[in-house]
């Protein structure tokens, strides 16, 4: 068997490296770039979601046919959703207590009559 000279072994490395990076840098220019990576701990899964907003799952997926929640789409069918929006969806449907709705009211009468004695003195 016949041995290669080292000067001879080291054009071969030289020659195929070449090669190669010049395929990688073709490919690169057909292929489309890389999707933006999903962090999966920003997103919550359907059941996840269901078990953190305590409601069955095919309520979760009644209100998503709906619209009512934010959510994303991976792929066809899996259903994401980021937990920041879900508490903020929470959030936004909170109820006024007794308390709060009567200071409301107290204070629109306040209002309302300041505004009509304002121009009662013109």
């Amino acid at each position: 068997m016949a041995t290669i000279s080292p000067e001879i072994q080291h054009l071969i490395n030289l020659t195929v490296k070449s090669a190669v990076d010049a395929a990688v840098e073709q490919f690169k220019k057909i292929l489309p770039p890389p999707e933006p990576s999903i962090n999966n701990e920003d997103f919550l899964s359907a059941k996840q979601a269901a078990h953190f907003l305590k409601i069955e799952l095919s309520s979760l997926y009644s209100k998503v046919e709906k619209s009512d929640f934010p959510h994303y789409r991976s792929g066809k069918r899996k259903l994401l959703f980021k937990k920041e929006e879900l508490e903020a969806y929470v959030a936004a449907s909170r109820s006024k207590s007794k308390q709060e709705i009567a200071d409301e009211v107290t204070n629109d009468i306040l209002n309302k009559n300041g505004n009509y004695r304002q121009l009662r003195n013109r």
